[in-house]
């Protein structure tokens, strides 16, 4: 069988982990598995789109893979820098190299002949070639293409940037009104990019309204009661578990 893995982030690579050892849980040939990253190194978003002073939001606990954890001397949060390290850590304990091919973009996929497996239409910078297989794991994720509203009137605004061309606190500006649409992760963290940069006013919007937490618990509490383990991340507690995945 021929696989196809489509995207170098953290769902490919561990998508591309599982079906190159699958041989080894279960009774079936080895699987022949090539992942394609249309970037020059792997790691998706968090090598790419990533700004100053960022850090992922959910915990090294959370994060890290079950059959590959992070160092236990990491920070609760790590970097995007940090996490893309891990995650070629991971590619190289688990003998992934050879499979990867960055530089690599799928154009096309469509039925093979016969309307019996897949051919994969790529591109790297050698030319045009083709390869088919049996199966195709699209892990290209939801952050490649920026979406930005349609708002009307937002054409006479003298300054709108899409946060994933906001690497600096410096794009911000000097003494200006920083307006910031959304309440996600990506808005907060611009929102302190904001208030911390030489703006004059940051007012952050969201249409419905929005509940926000610390990441970290000074005294978490269990069944009404302080547990001995203090400043923790939120995402650690039980009641969190089922919630922040």
């Amino acid at each position: 069988m021929k696989v196809a893995v489509i995207g170098g982030g953290p769902a490919g690579l561990a998508t591309l982990r599982f079906l190159a050892h699958a041989h080894e849980y279960f009774p079936i040939p080895p699987i022949q598995v090539r992942l394609f990253e249309a970037e020059s190194q792997i790691g998706g978003t968090f090598s790419y789109r990533v700004y100053e002073d960022a850090e992922l939001v959910s915990s090294k606990y959370l994060t890290a893979f079950s059959d590959f954890r992070l160092p236990d001397d990491a920070p609760d949060f790590v970097t995007p820098e940090a996490y893309v390290k891990y995650l070629k850590d991971y590619a190289t304990n688990f003998n992934l190299w050879p499979m990867i091919e960055c530089n690599t973009k799928v154009e096309k996929v469509r039925r093979g002949p016969n309307d019996i497996g897949h051919v994969i239409s790529l591109r790297n910078k050698q030319g045009a070639f083709d390869w088919e297989c049996d199966g195709v794991a699209v892990c290209s994720g939801i952050n490649v293409n920026p979406v930005m509203p349609h708002i009307e009137g937002i054409e006479r605004v003298p300054k709108v940037l899409h946060s994933s061309s906001l690497k600096s606190r410096d794009q911000f500006g000097e003494n200006t009104n920083v307006y910031i649409m959304g309440a996600g992760e990506t808005g907060m963290d611009l929102a302190y990019l904001a208030v911390t940069s030489g703006a004059k006013t940051v007012t952050l919007c969201h249409r419905d309204g929005f509940f926000c937490a610390p990441k970290i618990i000074p005294i978490p509490q269990a069944l009404g009661r302080s547990t001995p383990t203090a400043n923790k991340p939120v995402d650690t507690s039980v009641a969190s578990l089922f919630d922040t995945a």
